[in-house]
């Protein structure tokens, strides 16, 4: 009998996994879209991926770019994994795959919600990097929460809330932002993040 049970739920699940993918859920892009280029202090503009992170995030919607505000400069990558989840991951995994060290981190509280931020180390150098998960509304930075949030969304085909994107702000100068503030500024001025 039990075995019965178990072929009975292989069967539906491998059956909602096929009806799932009949209905393609409402993706992030139009808040992407929104992500201006200039805005206020920020100025940004469009950076092409690598070829090793165009292989990860090929068919994701994501917008990479570098932003100046107020004498910082930093990177903006948010990734809506819509299409594929797989390649939304912990952000740790990227900078170490790129050679960087984390050395430490500490949550960071921002507006809607929390954040992560990152001291990374490679060889002599030095970066720091805050990132979050967002539905334009709730911010967090926990990746099994994140993985929650969208099994969720599939299994009621997008109806329990938008998607949630990744937010990943990277420094790339010797003297780091004053990500509080920085943080605080960037949600005024683009809140879908």
């Amino acid at each position: 009998m039990a075995r019965t049970g178990l072929w009975i739920g292989v069967a539906l699940g491998v059956l909602c996994g096929a009806l799932w993918d009949l209905f393609p859920l409402p993706d992030a892009q139009g808040r992407l879209d929104r992500i201006p280029r200039r805005v206020g202090r920020f100025a940004g503009y469009d950076i092409s991926l690598t070829d090793s992170e165009k292989v990860v995030l090929g068919r994701v919607d994501l917008v990479h770019r570098k932003y100046q505000f107020n004498g910082w400069n930093f990177f903006l990558t948010v990734i809506d994994g819509t299409r594929d989840r797989h390649a939304v991951h912990d952000p740790r995994y990227c900078f170490e795959g790129a050679g960087w060290r984390v050395v430490a981190e500490k949550p960071l509280v921002v507006p809607g919600g929390a954040a992560t931020w990152l001291e990374l180390r490679q060889a002599d150098d030095r970066a720091e990097a805050v990132f979050w998960f967002s539905d334009g509304a709730r911010r967090h930075s926990s990746l099994p929460w994140y993985w929650a949030q969208t099994v969720l969304r599939r299994m009621s085909l997008g109806r329990s809330g938008p998607e949630p994107v990744m937010v990943v702000l990277q420094s790339y100068e010797e003297t780091p932002p004053d990500w509080p503030r920085l943080i605080r500024a960037l949600l005024a001025a683009m809140p879908e993040l």
